[in-house]
């Protein structure tokens, strides 16, 4: 293979830069058919797939289409909220949100919980009427909610949503606009956008307003992430091209790589065109990891021109007539071909491991990164020979001198350490590698205790509204404010389940038994449907049935009732009130029945809500597995969990298929297999290291640093690969495993520490972006680099020379 490409390659440069403009024009095409994707849905984004909560999702949305999905828009109000003249201003902004036309269509049935309606219900109550009310209306309707035991559940409520500054004299408040799913995302998505608007637009000399959203903060992400990204692209190419300058002492050479990186880039964009919407429909062109892809593929690829023009220039300095750049070029393509296509080929496989990973954003980015992968192999191995190739010949032909420097000696000094290091190493080989293994153990000791708390802040951008409003709320209230749908799957046809449905309801409602991050009682549920139709408050149009209201008074008897009781109950009401109880229960014949519960609740999502979640399980009566709590705001604590058990399968499945990959090439073309393990071994030491630089830095092992874990597979792989191919080469050509380790680190060991110093470099460039984990994983895929580096010249090195004398024994033993 490698053989006829290098041969294609000295017969026609031209043809085969040719070939790799028009493949390039062909993948830029995809960008004619791509259009805009869909309006993201942050629970199918970062929804674990085949999850406990993903298939409780599908439930609800197929069973309560029109209110079992809902997004909480909290309007943060700041300054003197309880006066009369703010309180007043705070209604007409209501009713504002409220009579749009964009927002009316998605309101709940009960559409908002604040502040306002809980002082406008005790002045009603007070027989006041809430328009004309005063400053000292407003001010005995406090007193008296504080004072009066009947009150206790409204002032409860009103605690949780008000909060005063340590002045005295200004306050901060809530109101939490309920939006229900109708199945147009598109709507509901601008219906929260349209109340930012309305907040942003309404004029009010008491009031700061503010408004926290799932797509407001949504819309922040990807708008700083669609500016970042070129910004940091552009930042990575600038900081290559500077090292380049640096390593190759050329600008040829700098010319030639950085075009093939673009070229790398359009190929790797063309693609991800023709996957999306309009295309293949594969990826979503606003995953947030885009920006790290292109960054990765900047800096893996120039690992790849790094090799070819090391290797040709080693060539190039043993020829002296016209048609050495030929010559060189054929040798440089055939000799760094196998190792290059390993690299590339294991880092690619171990990237498409992602594909594993339950999140789709993940697997995704495994996608992407790997046909970048590729295509940086194609690109470098192709376009950096033959444009080289066909400047040389011209250089040669004008009588000027090639450039015959090795890559290997341009970084200062690098040469002679390593030949110092081989010289330890081929002495004391068991000695440096018991070290390595004792570092490893109390590496892993470390990792047992990285944290792995993720919120959703974690992805919003530094400086931003969203995440100061959020911090606000949080600082004031405790946790931000949100609805949580719990689905329950239980047989409703049986007085059993119906009994453990009315002690649920129940103990949810009663503020001495719910869980303290609930803000109040239910906010819609089949059992508040059916006490609706049972309490006569003889109000006109008030629902109320006398056969509903006697079932009811048997169900809550606590007495022994018959099943079919109970079915005739739910029947009844079904007759009465077919719309809202499609609402709230679903009788299947199918399957078990399916109701929900809404209720409100405020709980950090790293702390209290996964003790949120286990007191909702606690309180149900029935047979465990039985409820499912959903709702966006459940998902990061799902994911702290989640996330380790996905990667804890995709690392080993990681290096299992690199090391098959390796272990089948070495047994093929060696006849070595073993030396698939030894080229694995270390990177997989690695990992725990870095884990352990993880627990020493305080960096949560989230959702965008899991990803980096992969990632030292599939980068660090690479650099083993190189020097035991390298060493493999110069030992058949030496006969000395010791001479044969010293060139190998002192030749590719040399442009290995370069094509290292420009990938972690070049990475750091994530340092600039306005999302933390990109930051993280910035950092983290850097200090791989430089654990991997060091790891290849202490572990695989004294490895690489136990098993040669090994084999020396074990042939001399055969003689």
């Amino acid at each position: 293979m490698f053989r006829w490409q290098a041969r294609r390659i000295q017969k026609s440069p031209r043809l085969a830069l040719a070939s790799i403009i028009a493949v390039t024009i062909l993948l830029l095409a995809g960008f004619l058919v791509q259009e805009a994707p869909e309006v993201p849905d942050p629970l199918g984004a970062f929804l674990p797939s085949g999850s406990e909560l993903a298939v409780a999702v599908d439930a609800v949305q197929e069973s309560f289409p029109a209110s079992g999905d809902t997004r909480t828009v909290q309007v943060l109000a700041k300054g003197r909220i309880l006066d009369a003249e703010a309180i007043q201003e705070m209604r007409e902004l209501q009713d504002r949100i409220f009579s749009d036309p964009e927002v009316a269509p998605f309101l709940a049935d009960h559409p908002v919980t604040g502040y306002v309606q809980i002082i406008e219900g005790v002045l009603l109550l007070q027989g006041l009427n809430p328009a004309s009310a005063s400053d000292a209306d407003i001010g005995a309707a406090l007193d008296l909610m504080a004072s009066s035991p009947e009150l206790a559940a409204p002032s409860d409520l009103f605690n949780s949503i008000v909060n005063r500054d340590a002045a005295g004299g200004q306050y901060s408040g809530l109101s939490l606009i309920t939006l229900k799913y109708t199945g147009d995302d598109v709507g509901l998505r601008d219906a929260q956008l349209r109340i930012h608007d309305i907040a942003d637009a309404a004029s009010s000399t008491s009031l700061e307003l503010a408004v926290v959203s799932t797509a407001g903060n949504e819309d922040e992400i990807n708008d700083v992430n669609r500016v970042s990204t070129p910004v940091l692209t552009l930042g990575a190419l600038a900081l290559i091209a500077l090292l380049l300058t640096a390593f190759y002492r050329t600008q040829s050479d700098v010319h030639i790589t950085m075009i093939g990186l673009g070229i790398t880039l359009a190929w790797t964009l063309g693609a991800q065109a023709w996957l999306s919407p309009g295309g293949a429909g594969i990826l979503d062109p606003d995953n947030i990891f885009i920006a790290i892809v292109l960054v990765l593929l900047i800096s893996l690829s120039v690992d790849y021109a790094l090799q070819i023009t090391s290797r040709y220039r080693e060539a190039l300095a043993l020829e002296a007539d016209e048609d050495a750049p030929t010559r060189s070029i054929g040798h440089a393509v055939r000799e760094s071909g196998v190792p290059v296509l390993l690299a590339a080929g294991t880092t690619a496989v171990s990237l498409l491991i992602n594909l594993t990973s339950k999140f789709r954003p993940i697997a995704e980015f495994g996608i992407l990164a790997s046909i970048g992968v590729i295509s940086g192999w194609i690109v470098m191995t192709t376009f950096v020979p033959a444009a080289r190739l066909l400047l040389d010949r011209k250089r040669a032909a004008d009588g000027r001198e090639l450039i015959t420097r090795p890559v290997a000696d341009t970084v200062p000094g690098t040469a002679a350490t390593l030949s110092r290091t081989a010289a330890v190493i081929v002495r004391r080989p068991w000695s440096i590698l018991g070290g390595a293994v004792v570092v490893t153990i109390l590496a892993i000791f470390a990792a047992t205790s990285v944290d792995t708390t993720t919120t959703p802040t974690d992805f919003l951008p530094r400086d931003s509204d969203a995440l100061e409003n959020i911090t606000f709320i949080e600082d004031s209230f405790g946790a931000g404010a949100s609805t949580l749908t719990v689905l329950i799957e239980a047989d409703l046809d049986t007085a059993h389940s119906t009994r453990d449905l009315l002690d649920y309801s129940a103990s949810l409602s009663a503020p001495e038994t719910r869980p303290e991050s609930m803000v109040g009682p239910p906010i819609n549920s089949a059992v508040m449907l059916l006490s609706d139709w049972a309490d006569d408050s003889g109000q006109p149009g008030d629902k109320y049935d006398p056969a509903i209201a006697a079932a009811f008074a048997d169900l809550n008897s606590g007495s022994s009732i018959p099943d079919d009781r109970a079915l005739s109950t739910w029947t009844l009401l079904e007759d009465i009130d077919p719309a809202s109880f499609a609402s709230v229960v679903d009788l299947r014949s199918d399957g078990p029945d399916r109701t929900i519960l809404q209720i409100p609740v405020a709980a950090d999502s790293a702390t209290l809500l996964p003790q949120l979640l286990d007191e909702l399980d606690d309180l149900w009566g029935g047979d465990p597995g039985q409820t499912t709590a959903t709702g966006g705001d459940t998902l990061a604590a799902l994911i702290n969990s989640e996330l380790g058990r996905s990667q804890t399968l995709t690392v080993p499945l990681t290096i299992a298929a690199a090391m098959a990959i390796l272990l089948l090439y070495f047994g093929i073309s060696e006849r070595r297999p073993s030396l698939g393990v030894i080229s694995v071994l270390p990177i997989a030491m690695v990992v725990f290291w870095l884990l352990a630089t993880m627990w020493v830095f305080g960096i949560s092992y989230n959702l965008a640093t899991a990803l980096v874990v992969a990632l030292t597979i599939g980068i660090g792989v690479d650099y083993t690969i190189h020097l035991t191919h390298r060493f493999i080469e110069a030992e058949k050509e030496l006969r000395d495993s010791s001479l044969a380790l010293r060139r190998a680190m002192t030749t590719t060991g040399g442009a290995l520490v370069a094509s290292a110093l420009t990938t972690a470099l070049g990475l750091l460039v994530l340092l600039f972006s306005p999302l933390r984990p990109i930051q993280e994983l910035g950092a983290l895929t850097s200090a791989t680099i430089l654990l991997t580096l060091i790891s290849t010249f202490t572990v695989l090195p004294p490895l690489l020379i136990l098993w040669s004398r090994y084999h020396h024994r074990k042939a001399a033993a055969y003689q």
